[in-house]
């Protein structure tokens, strides 16, 4: 089984809705060819910004066809295609990772269940268990400020012993444990690991992660891919420079009073990108009134 690139910028991108809240096939089209344009070395759909969580199984799997379409088949020099999967048990993970991957996903980022907390040793089991009937490579999702449950450096080394599992995001913000993972990929080569937590992505690259998934490159993807860039030619000032605008852009998302996948709809809708702004319920999509706001803190 072949794997996929894992570097670079990969945007965890929105998913854009029509009036219908039914996926929106062109609208996804013209997100990834701008993101290709602007240096993406992938893309990922239906994840967390992507609203993953809250699409029917059917409109996963749809949106995750949309996107093999939009990139072409699969194959060398082709943009790497990565998709959400969500389940509240092993069965229905296991499921919904097979129905992503028969629909065109290259690697599947798997999500714990968020409403039983886990041990380390219990998530490994989690993936173990999907990846052991997935029919493509898949990723382990770190983000315990939302599921709860944690991993530790001290148990990557039974992730990296299955050869469907090659990497791990990671988006939790705590740099110790980001560099203790980073300690362990750095030697193990089958192990990728990239970061979803963008404040501290200069942090991260000097850790040593191996790329980014972040929810800002639908707004920033020329940025993130300069920084990327910036730090592999050793200009701290530009890291410096290109970190302080994400940074800037993240609490701008924080104090728009709409969720990250409806704020940056409601970017992309002003700033021409997108023609609807809407969300999958019960996400609220932004209002009219709030638009300004938006355009104040993001659209620049």
């Amino acid at each position: 089984m072949s794997s996929p690139s894992l570097t670079g910028s990969i945007p965890a991108l929105v998913t854009p809705l029509d009036a219908d809240r039914q996926p929106d096939e062109d609208g996804l089209r013209r997100l990834i060819r701008r993101a290709l344009d602007d240096g993406a070395s992938g893309v990922l759909v239906a994840g967390t910004t992507g609203e993953g969580s809250l699409l029917s199984p059917a409109h996963r799997a749809a949106v995750t066809a949309s996107a093999r379409s939009a990139l072409g088949p699969a194959g060398p020099g082709v943009p790497t295609l990565l998709a959400g999967a969500v389940g509240l048990h092993v069965e229905g993970l296991q499921d919904d990772v097979r129905r992503v991957a028969d629909a065109g996903a290259d690697a599947v980022l798997v999500l714990p269940p968020g409403i039983q907390p886990l041990t380390p040793d219990e998530v490994v089991d989690l993936h173990l268990a999907v990846a052991e009937s997935s029919p493509v490579p898949t990723l382990a999702y770190h983000i315990p400020q939302l599921t709860g449950s944690w991993l530790v450096p001290e148990v990557l080394p039974r992730l990296a012993g299955h050869e469907r599992i090659i990497g791990m995001k990671d988006s939790s913000p705590d740099a110790e444990r980001r560099a203790g993972f980073a300690a362990f990929t750095r030697d193990n080569d089958g192990l990728a690991l990239l970061t979803g937590h963008a404040s501290s992505l200069a942090a991260a690259l000097d850790a040593g992660v191996d790329g980014s998934i972040l929810a800002v490159a639908n707004l920033r993807q020329r940025g993130i891919v300069a920084l990327h860039a910036a730090h592999a030619a050793g200009d701290t000032a530009e890291v410096e420079r290109r970190q302080e605008v994400l940074r800037r852009t993240t609490e701008g998302l924080a104090t728009t009073g709409a969720s990250v996948p409806a704020a940056i709809k409601a970017a992309l809708q002003l700033d021409g990108v997108l023609r609807e702004r809407w969300c999958v319920p019960p996400l609220r999509s932004v209002e009219p009134a709030r638009l300004d706001h938006i355009r104040t803190m993001l659209v620049r």
